[in-house]
């Protein structure tokens, strides 16, 4: 584990994504690389089966992109991904 030190102006944004394939996320950390912005990125999948933690990182994350298939109550701040949404990919949320 690490810790970040952050000093103004700079901001770390934290982005949790959930039920992502391994395709994916391996999409989303070549995107991240490249893109120039920090992220902290939680990574969770529902077989994980540790509700308790993504409950945390859920409230406390800037940006939630959540596969359409997992039910969860959502919050303003979560994007939903999926064949029938705007994201398709959640590597879309970094490349758009």
């Amino acid at each position: 584990m690490h810790s970040n030190f952050i000093i103004p102006p700079d901001y770390v944004k934290s982005v949790l994504i959930i039920n992502a394939t391994e395709e994916q996320i391996q999409d989303v950390a070549l995107a991240v690389q490249n893109s120039g912005v920090p992220y902290n990125i939680y990574l969770y999948d529902e077989r994980m089966d540790d509700q308790g933690w993504m409950l945390r990182v859920y409230g406390k994350a800037d940006v939630v992109l959540q596969h359409e298939d997992f039910l969860i109550a959502r919050m303003p701040h979560t994007n939903m991904f999926g064949p029938t949404h705007e994201f398709k990919n959640p590597v879309d949320f970094f490349t758009k």
